[in-house]
């Protein structure tokens, strides 16, 4: 960048924060060289109205802070003086140019390739590597799998899944499932609550979700949210079937970053997720985003819960109060977002999903690594570690066999008792595999099992604080 750019910036800065600059007044004279844009601060006394304003208008909303009531906004000169006509008073913390990147130490996808294949030539009994699928550009999406047994699927073991980047932007999520594999591989041998961790579970890892997306982050656009769909890109959090396009949480302009693309899960980023969920099944997935310090569970749209609200919620709050984030749905901390990956998850195989935003406002999108990196990722710790735990902790896993055959994609009401009476609580599709797993209160419940519509079979079960493995014959 020449000397003349870096006057011009910080020229620009200097005036914005010795005047006081708002958008109500004349920011007209000030404008931005090109290539750089600002991150400005609304005061949102009305939290969900100004979100569900600025969201609508197709405002690149970046962050929040829930607790002060803050919304932190990515804009360009159009922007600015967009708010400006909507009397929006913006406090402009940063300049940016867009071709200036985080720092080096973060990781870009050749990186996170090497390091993941790297792990798996030094820990290769208890590792398992693969591509979940391509990307538009054709790079592959890698999946790491950790378990005292990686090769095979066993179905006594609970699956859980950690991924990251969804937004290619958003550069500390890898630093999370990098650090998941890193702390449990290496600690494997020394540590034996890590051993049962790994010995007890199947670990997936996806570090790095949106290859094309980062690499054009580091090469082109530093802001850079989307795949790369025609040079305009399409929010892959947004492209998911459940929900798409149904509560206006998500945009049909091609040039808004939170465009849902042209239909439910176009995109081959969105398929290799939807494959990888149906053939393994997690019992919890958590999906690491920044920035906000929240934890966000479904349903996105809003006043919609999921059926087993109890458990879901539960485990969102106690993972909240472990890392000291705030919990709740998208529509109750933020706005209506819609075709999001873990309403997906939950709608279609009763996967019990997260997503935690990383970091608060202060650290933005591209916090120092040096400073930042570790602190993020050793205070979420707790929150990945307490999921291995819950796996297995009240619920009930098992196959389901008949004929001597286990049984493919069957159908399990589950009824809670009390009293002698039974109310439907959950509806839950059964593996390929036989195997199912249910995260449920301890409790006296129902099961009852069918098939294409036809019942074959049902078992009362007393769930206590341990998870119960039960074999299941009809």
């Amino acid at each position: 960048m020449s000397y003349l750019m870096h006057v011009v910036s910080l020229t620009f800065l200097i005036l914005l924060i010795s005047t006081n600059v708002s958008a109500h007044e004349g920011a007209d004279q000030f404008k931005l060289p090109k290539n750089w844009k600002m991150i400005g601060t609304v005061d949102a006394n009305n939290f969900h109205e100004t979100l569900k304003e600025l969201s609508h208008k197709g405002f690149d909303i970046a962050g929040v802070d829930v607790r002060a009531k803050k919304v932190d906004l990515l804009l360009s000169d159009v922007d600015f003086q967009i708010l400006k006509g909507l009397g929006y008073q913006v406090e402009i913390s940063s300049v940016k140019g867009v071709d200036r990147g985080p720092d080096e130490e973060y990781q870009n996808p050749s990186e996170v390739e090497a390091y993941v294949k790297n792990y798996h030539a030094r820990f290769p009994d208890i590792t398992k590597l693969i591509s979940i699928g391509k990307s538009l550009e054709g790079r592959d999406i890698w999946a790491l799998k950790i378990s005292d047994n990686a090769d095979l699927n066993e179905l006594k073991e609970p699956t859980l899944l950690f991924n990251s980047m969804h937004h290619a932007r958003e550069v500390m999520g890898p630093e999370m499932g990098l650090d998941i594999i890193e702390y449990l591989l290496e600690n494997y041998d020394s540590d034996n609550e890590v051993r049962a961790w790994v010995d007890s579970n199947q670990i997936w890892v996806i570090p790095m979700f949106n290859v094309d997306g980062n690499n054009k982050m580091w090469t082109e656009d530093s802001f850079w949210r989307k795949n790369t769909r025609g040079g305009y890109g399409v929010d892959l959090n947004r492209n998911y079937p459940e929900g798409w396009n149904k509560c206006n949480g998500s945009s049909g302009s091609q040039s808004s970053q939170t465009y849902r693309g042209p239909k439910p899960g176009s995109e081959p980023e969105t398929q290799a997720m939807m494959n990888f969920i149906a053939e393994y099944r997690p019992v919890f997935d958590i999906s690491y985003h920044s920035y906000s310090e929240l934890v966000i569970y479904p349903y996105g749209c809003n006043g919609e819960r999921t059926q087993t609200q109890d458990v879901v919620e539960k485990i969102g709050r106690k993972i909240a109060d472990l890392i000291d984030y705030e919990p709740g749905t998208a529509w109750e901390l933020l706005y209506n977002a819609d075709g999001g990956d873990i309403d997906w998850m939950y709608a279609a195989y009763q996967v019990i999903p997260y997503v935690i935003e990383l970091n608060s406002r202060w650290q933005g999108f591209h916090p120092r690594y040096s400073k930042w990196r570790d602190k993020t990722v050793k205070r979420n710790r707790d929150a990945w570690q307490y999921l291995l735990d819950r796996a297995a902790q009240s619920g009930v896993r098992g196959v389901v066999s008949q004929n001597g055959q286990n049984l493919s994609e069957y159908k399990i009401d589950v009824y809670k008792v009390s009293n002698g009476n039974a109310a439907k609580y959950q509806d839950y599709i059964g593996h390929r595999t036989g195997a199912f797993h249910l995260v449920l209160n301890p409790g006296e419940y129902k099961l009852v099992f069918s098939k294409n519509g036809n019942e074959f079979g049902s078992t009362n079960i007393t769930i206590d604080d341990k998870l119960k493995w039960v074999e299941l014959a009809f």
